[in-house]
């Protein structure tokens, strides 16, 4: 998985790659089924606390935030101007 990857969409290959269900995802990093799925739904962004509790189970914390800097960077550079001037298009 690359930088284009969101990272929910990191999160259900990782669930899926080690056939752990979002049940037991929940109750190995205590994180609440409605965020777990809201999140993977692409509905809310890593966070401090989620970063934690995905990090329980895979990877690291650092990792989750990372992943989500990636992701906010590809995100804002695909909505940016072609010009990468800061100028409006005439």
């Amino acid at each position: 998985m690359d930088g284009h990857t969101s990272p929910a969409r990191f999160l259900a290959y990782l669930l899926t790659e080690y056939e752990i269900s979002v049940t037991q995802l929940c109750d190995r990093s205590g994180l609440e089924s409605d965020i777990a799925w809201a999140f993977l739904a692409g509905r809310l962004p890593v966070t401090q606390t989620l970063a934690e509790q995905l990090g329980i189970v895979f990877h690291s914390p650092g990792f989750w935030l990372t992943r989500q800097a990636i992701w906010m960077r590809a995100e804002s550079d695909a909505a940016a101007p072609v010009g990468g001037s800061g100028t409006p298009m005439c």
